[in-house]
């Protein structure tokens, strides 16, 4: 679900030790009678730990060049909001931002690169949650990505159904997808690695008794990409004559020519195409539990509170830039600002949700249905 913007409230796993030690003491201070401080300013004076602590909860800027880790190719939905945010966010920052895309591992390369750097506040990354929940549940990758310190949320975004423009008047609507499917004159659709949301939801279209009876959807082979920006492409060759991305993601390819948006899996449709249908428009059952990703970033584990406060401050600065806006009104891609709290609540509810259908049981990566396609 996708929550109303919000200001940033308290931490949602506590707080680390050293920005405790620098609060505790200011506290202690504003408290504690002037006798009592008296008696106490020589001790602290010369408590060494003390001065660190306050030293650390103090003001924070950031020093070097930042790393903008985007666990995904280039032109996916991820890459497309930190392309149209980098030029308001490096004003923020006043350092320069590189961005690193980290493909591969359903996002979980990029996400072990950041969970692995030095937590000072000049590494983060980008996110599609719940994009990259099913992977960790299916193959140990060696951490948990609910380590990692939520910073902010900026914007959403939706899978949507696009097809190649060679059958634009023949297959206009999901109900047309579904009978070339289900006549075999079309076998593959493009979706991304085993446990996507896009493999999820055309599983349990095709096999979950509660889906499969009404979606009635018999497609063949699913040719698997690592993200949204190879799918479109796939689907703009021809290789594929259909597949499902994010409308951020799809959308330079919509608009370039070569393939046109169908339908969105998103109950409350797509701000990106405003005049497409959701499946739920056309009577079948809901999917919104895995239909929309949040765009949200994260730093390593243990960054302390005040640098991640100063960086989800940096942040709505710069979701509140004219440029950004502008470059929302181009794209229609949703913007807003959601702060560390909620952008952590997002991966926990995702967990949640997803370990509450087993998706473990849906997925099978070795299943002989699925072509493996490197990028």
């Amino acid at each position: 679900m996708v929550r109303e913007h919000t200001q940033r409230g308290g931490r949602a796993q506590g707080t680390s030790t050293a920005a405790t030690g620098g609060l505790g003491r200011r506290r202690f201070l504003q408290v504690t009678g002037a006798t009592s401080v008296a008696a106490m300013a020589g001790c602290l004076a010369d408590d060494g730990p003390g001065d660190d602590a306050d030293e650390e909860e103090g003001d924070w800027e950031p020093e070097d060049d930042m790393r903008y880790v985007i666990p995904y190719d280039e032109g996916g939905g991820t890459d497309v909001y930190a392309r149209g945010i980098i030029e308001s966010l490096t004003d923020a920052m006043g350092v320069n931002i590189r961005i690193d895309n980290v493909p591969g591992g359903g996002g979980l390369n990029g996400f072990g690169d950041v969970h692995g750097a030095d937590p000072d506040g000049h590494t983060f990354s980008g996110s599609a949650v719940p994009l990259e929940v099913t992977p960790q549940l299916l193959d140990d990758p060696g951490f948990d990505q609910r380590d990692l310190t939520g910073v902010a949320t900026i914007g959403r975004s939706t899978w949507c159904l696009i097809v190649n423009e060679e059958y634009e008047g023949e297959v206009e609507t999901f109900d047309d997808v579904r009978e070339m499917h289900n006549s075999g004159e079309w076998d593959t659709i493009g979706v991304q690695e085993p446990g996507s949301p896009q493999d999820i939801m055309t599983t349990i279209m095709r096999d979950v008794d509660e889906f499969a009876d009404e979606y009635d959807w018999n497609w063949t082979e699913q040719v698997q990409y690592t993200g949204t920006g190879p799918i479109a492409e796939a689907v703009t060759s021809g290789e594929v004559p259909c597949g499902i991305g994010t409308d951020a993601g799809t959308e330079p390819n919509v608009s370039g020519g070569g393939v046109y948006p169908v339908v969105t899996f998103f109950s409350d449709g797509t701000d990106v195409y405003p005049d497409i249908p959701s499946v739920t428009d056309e009577g079948y059952p809901n999917v919104d539990f895995i239909a929309g990703v949040s765009r949200s970033h994260f730093a390593p584990p243990d960054t302390p509170d005040h640098i991640v406060d100063e960086l989800a401050s940096r942040f709505e600065e710069a979701v509140g830039d004219e440029r950004y806006e502008e470059w929302n009104e181009d794209t229609g891609n949703p913007i807003f600002f959601e702060g560390p709290e909620e952008t952590e609540a997002y991966m926990n509810d995702a967990f949640e949700e997803l370990q509450e259908i087993n998706v473990t049981d849906l997925v099978d990566p070795d299943d002989e249905d699925i072509e493996d396609e490197d990028d």
